[in-house]
């Protein structure tokens, strides 16, 4: 009876041992990179989405001047315009005031601004309430960081006299009946595959995607009802 293996079937044996170890090797390296891709673009989209949430909140308020609370009423004075900003191409600036409810009298007025630093986006919401009297302060923003690696708020304001706007600016017989806003973004990390190498905002910025990264960008139109003015008695 033989025993063991002829030097053949151990090299048949061993053959087939590294074909598959190899084979696995593969598996998992392509497993690997395909769920840290899929990580890379669901961070990218949840941080583009998080900022158009707050941005949109931020101009839906923007202009409100009431609080009320069980009830107790009150009507602050906003400092004029309650909404301003600049347009430095696909990185506008932002800057508003609103009054809310969901703070105590102390806290309800608010300054809101909006920022860059490179493609970090900087927001600042800060007290404008007074010690005293009715009408909301103008303080200082105070900008924290809000998200690393965005490309564009690009915001086109429509007009109540039918005209468009890259500045919440009017002119004196009109106001911003509402927003259209883009915000894009990048991936913090590199990606294979990713995707288009430039976006364009609403209006008309191209943007350009850094190598290897991928970019998302979300676009939205937000009704200001508060900024309509007030009726003269």
């Amino acid at each position: 009876m033989r025993k063991g293996f002829t030097l053949v079937e151990v090299l048949v044996a061993m053959a087939i041992l590294v074909v598959v170890l190899a084979l696995g090797v593969r598996y998992f390296a392509s497993t690997g990179e395909l769920a840290r891709n899929t990580q890379a673009r669901n961070e990218l989209q949840d941080r583009v989405r998080m900022v158009m949430q707050l941005v949109t909140a931020d101009l839906q308020m923007a202009g409100a001047r009431y609080w009320n609370s069980g009830g107790q009423n009150r009507a602050f004075s906003l400092p004029l315009p309650p909404l301003s900003g600049s347009d430095a191409g696909a990185q506008d600036t932002l800057a508003l005031y609103y009054v809310t409810s969901l703070r105590d009298q102390a806290s309800a007025c608010r300054r809101v601004d909006y920022g860059f630093d490179g493609d970090t986006l900087r927001r600042s919401d800060v007290n404008a309430t007074p010690a005293a009297g009715s009408d909301c302060t103008a303080p200082s923003p105070n900008f924290q960081p809000l998200a690393e690696g965005i490309l564009a708020l690009d915001i086109q304001y429509q007009c109540s006299n039918g005209t468009t706007q890259n500045r919440p600016d009017c002119g004196l017989d009109a106001y911003p009946r509402s927003a259209k806003v883009t915000v894009a973004g990048y991936s913090l990390s590199p990606v294979t595959n990713p995707g288009p190498a430039s976006l364009t905002t609403v209006t008309g910025q191209t943007l350009t995607c850094p190598p290897g990264r991928a970019c998302y960008a979300l676009t939205q139109e937000v009704l200001m009802p508060n900024l309509k003015p007030l009726p003269t008695p």
